[in-house]
């Protein structure tokens, strides 16, 4: 071998004259291919007045000194051209364009290194072992290539989670996604640590949810002027607001008024309130309110089921507005519920208030046995019971051991609320 297998540079012979000969001409060859720079690229003919070391890559059909020389290297060295034939992997810098070019073995292209299975990429910072791609920077935008762009989180299986998670000081405040299954919700957190569900969509239905409830508008009951703070009166969903009505429903002697209402979200019942306005006529008559869960459906009527609180009892033969509040706040839980109150004197009156909602509908417990379920209606129903005496005189049982509710539509289309719990969020 006279040449060297990678830069075919000459080498010195065993007894050879003249070495300085075959030294210059493999330091003119080192010179010329190290940091290699070239003035053109794709030229197919030598320039009329080369300066010396003036390197080209030569393009296809080339004449002149370069014929056959396609993709070479011409190097004007000593007054004449010589060619350097390429090898896979040598690198050029194109002068001209200002471009880094990689001969491939049949082509020179644009050389780009492999951004396949990096160990991390950091823009503006530093990656690390958990968040393999990190950008710091004031925007980043992701924009379409054609008619969209789509940016896809994916996980193994359902019960693992692909989320955006949104942070303050590197603490999570809200996070959105399929979180330990493939329902998509919404979630915040004042800590970083406890999170509260806001939304959930049902991935089976498409049903909207809302496990944390929806902010209620707290309308204050009339003749109660509310002083700020936390707590509120009336319904707890939120699509419902109260107002007081100057009608007033006569309260029958030992009949219990119920009136049922859904509750959205966990949430803290702290009393009630009932504005009557026309005393009993009896001497030492009681008004009593309180609340139960609503039971099962039982036909066209409706059971009651455990006691929540009993609220106690309030002189009836005074006209006022009796504010009922418990010893200690109860939380309860989602669910539907029923308000329970009545009298046992006679020629009481309360003042009645209206809920609604724009369109003048309300949801109530529709139907019976399974196919029971919430339904959005107009006219409006209450519920009411029979008379028993022992329910009024003797406190609110701990359940009722009879069906005592059944239905009657309004006189004006309107539901008669007659008692309001007073709430708080948990």
């Amino acid at each position: 071998m006279t040449n060297t297998p990678n830069l075919a540079l000459p080498y010195l012979a065993a007894a050879q004259a003249q070495k300085h000969v075959t030294v210059n001409e493999a330091l003119g060859l080192i010179d010329a291919l190290t940091q290699l720079a070239v003035n053109s690229v794709g030229t197919t003919s030598p320039p009329a007045t080369p300066a010396e070391g003036e390197r080209h890559l030569i393009g296809a059909n080339a004449t002149g000194a370069w014929f056959s020389w396609d993709d070479s290297i011409a190097l004007f060295s000593s007054g004449a051209w010589l060619r350097l034939i390429p090898q896979p992997g040598w690198k050029a810098w194109d002068v001209s364009a200002g471009e880094l070019l990689i001969w491939s073995g049949s082509a020179w292209g644009a050389y780009i290194p492999s951004l396949q299975n990096l160990a991390g990429v950091g823009i503006g910072t530093t990656s690390d072992a958990t968040n393999k791609l990190v950008v710091s920077a004031i925007a980043t935008l992701l924009n379409h290539a054609g008619n969209g762009h789509q940016l896809k989180i994916n996980k193994a299986a359902d019960t693992d989670t692909a989320s955006l998670l949104f942070q303050t000081n590197w603490s999570g405040r809200a996070e959105m996604g399929t979180a330990g299954n493939d329902d998509f919700s919404i979630k915040v957190s004042a800590d970083g640590s406890s999170f509260r569900e806001g939304m959930r969509i049902d991935r089976n239905t498409g049903a909207v949810s809302f496990p944390s409830g929806m902010e209620p508008e707290r309308h204050s009951v009339g003749s109660i002027t509310k002083a700020g703070g936390p707590d509120w009166w009336g319904a707890v969903d939120p699509f419902t607001l109260s107002y007081s009505s100057s009608s007033q429903q006569a309260l029958s002697q030992n009949r219990m008024f119920f009136m049922a209402f859904h509750v959205d979200r966990p949430i803290q019942l702290l009393g009630a309130f009932v504005s009557l306005n026309v005393a009993s006529t009896t001497a030492g008559a009681l008004l009593r309110c309180g609340i139960y869960k609503l039971g099962a459906p039982n036909g066209d009527l409706w059971d009651i089921g455990d006691r929540v609180a009993d609220f106690g009892t309030l002189p009836a033969d005074v006209a006022d507005n009796k504010e009922f509040n418990l010893g200690t706040p109860q939380t309860i839980t989602k669910g539907w519920y029923v308000t329970a109150m009545g009298v046992s004197g006679a020629g009481a009156y309360a003042r009645y208030a209206r809920w609604m909602t724009p369109g003048l509908t309300r949801f109530y417990p529709h139907s019976s046995g399974t196919s029971a379920y919430p339904q959005t209606v107009a006219p409006q129903v209450y519920l009411y019971a029979s008379s028993s005496n022992a329910e009024i005189t003797g406190g609110l049982p701990t359940s009722w051991t009879s069906n005592p509710v059944t239905t009657m539509t309004s006189t004006n289309n309107w539901v008669y609320q007659m008692v309001f719990p007073k709430w708080r969020e948990v």
